[in-house]
């Protein structure tokens, strides 16, 4: 789940910062800033995501009865 955050945070912290530059104006220190900002944030709520949906499924129960698909 943090190889998920990650990549998605990367990929996200790019497109931010090409697109605070290309079509917001900012300048280039900004552009520069918002790369970890924005890649740290996404990375942090995709496991943060990940651990509450981990946390909320319920265990899986035992089988009431001993029998089995084998009979």
């Amino acid at each position: 789940m943090a190889w998920i955050g990650v990549f998605l945070g990367t990929f996200a912290g790019l497109a931010c910062s090409i697109l605070g530059v290309l079509i917001w104006n900012l300048p280039l220190w900004a552009a520069l800033l918002l790369y970890p900002v924005t890649g740290s944030a996404i990375a942090v709520s995709v496991v943060v995501f990940f651990l509450l949906r981990e946390a909320q499924s319920p265990a899986a129960e035992p089988m009431a009865s001993g029998r089995t698909v084998n009979g």
